[in-house]
């Protein structure tokens, strides 16, 4: 559909095209990088540099920024001196820019008793719009304008205002009282935090030749993983705090709740050794899939040690009931970890955004399940004394 889109708007020069396609993930572009200064000129020159270094980074689509196109623009600058000499003021020159630019009510005209009164209002007529109001449109109009003053009359405008011609954006978006440029672009087959790995380090050659007072910062998903990272982070701990908790309620102990708690840490393992090796960037739903695997390592965990505690019961010794434990729920731990990570990996790979979640969770479970049927066992015979049987 892109191809057959971009063949069809071909035949409008200026035309560009832009696919934005709804999903789960975040809403508008995916990359932002914002540009301050305070010169548009130079921002635009700048935007066009980092346009074209994003261009050259593979997975990214729809580079652009946000100026658009140039449109004509026309300023009246006021000449202070010849204001003085006619006598005119900036209140006097602003009420008659209004009445030419804009149509004004002078009064309401009664015209006979229960009727509604005549409004009436004042303005100037544009040949341009065919006898309408609403300000000039072409340039000689503006040529025709006339102020009035109380001691000179009737007086052109051009004797009391420059015109000047000029190329100016659509609009202008300012960020901290600082003029902004903002450069969109649009990740396929690679996730956001790549593609801006990537840029970062060409930016900061770029900076080194911008003018002092110039500036950038990454906005899009990469500025909302920022602000939402660190209470990833905090919500993790307390996650983890409450996971304790519950398992401290639920043995009525501290020591098997910290055999249980240490198949975290080998979890983590896993997953950040697995992120090493595939090169994956740690991100914000990569924080969200080590998160949502805290809650599913200690499942293996739990059901092993609580074997264990029924072979304690029923008689066995420590180094018994973990053995007997751990080879009881080999084929259920196993079976319930592949099928968990087999089931992932089709979403892992139906979208790049949902490829570190899938992939965090994976090589936890994975580490996780080794580390339960192996050193579970170990930590059990340890820290369970020989002569307790619950």
């Amino acid at each position: 559909m892109r191809t057959e889109l971009n063949q069809a708007i071909r035949n409008y020069p200026g035309a560009s095209l832009v696919i934005n396609v709804p999903g789960t993930g975040e809403g508008g572009d995916p990359i932002a990088i914002e540009l301050k200064g305070n010169d548009m000129n130079t921002l635009r020159q700048i935007s066009g540099e980092v346009q074209l270094a994003l261009r050259q980074i593979d997975g990214t689509e729809d580079v652009r920024d946000g100026l658009g196109d140039l449109r004509n623009d026309i300023k009246l600058r006021p000449k202070r001196e010849a204001m003085d000499f006619y006598g005119i003021s900036e209140n006097d020159l602003a009420l008659q820019g209004r009445y030419i630019m804009t149509d004004n009510e002078i009064t309401d005209s009664a015209i006979r008793a229960g009727k509604d009164d005549l409004e009436i209002r004042l303005s100037t007529a544009w040949p341009s719009r065919n006898g309408a109001v609403g300000g000039p449109t072409r340039r000689d109009e503006l040529r025709m304008i006339q102020l009035f003053s109380s001691d000179h009359g009737a007086i052109s405008g051009e004797a009391i205002l420059d015109i000047e011609q000029s190329m100016a954006p659509l609009s202008i978006t300012h960020t901290d009282t600082e003029r902004t440029v903002t450069v969109y672009s649009k990740a396929k087959g690679r996730t956001p935090g790549e593609i801006l790995a990537e840029l970062q380090p060409k930016l900061e050659q770029m900076k080194k030749t911008w003018s002092p007072g110039y500036d950038y910062k990454f906005g899009g998903q990469a500025e909302t993983q920022s602000e939402t990272f660190g209470s990833a982070v905090n919500m993790s701990y307390v996650s983890l705090f409450l996971v304790f908790s519950v398992l401290v309620l639920q043995f009525g102990s501290f020591s098997q709740p910290f055999i249980i708690m240490l198949s975290i840490p080998f979890a983590l393992i896993g997953t950040f050794s697995g992120f090493s090796l595939l090169g994956i960037p740690l991100s914000f739903p990569s924080m969200i899939g080590i998160i949502s695997l805290v809650g599913i390592v200690v499942n293996d965990s739990i059901v092993i040690v609580e074997t264990m505690n029924k072979h304690r019961s029923s008689g066995m010794k420590v180094r018994q009931a973990a053995a007997h434990g751990a080879s009881d729920r080999l084929r259920p731990v196993l079976t319930t970890s592949i099928t968990t990570m087999v089931g992932l990996i089709p979403l892992a790979l139906s979208d790049p955004i949902w490829f570190p979640l899938c992939m965090a969770i994976i090589f936890g479970l994975c580490a996780s399940t080794l580390s339960a049927l192996l050193v579970i066992p170990c930590l059990y015979l340890q820290l369970t004394p020989a002569n307790t049987n619950s």
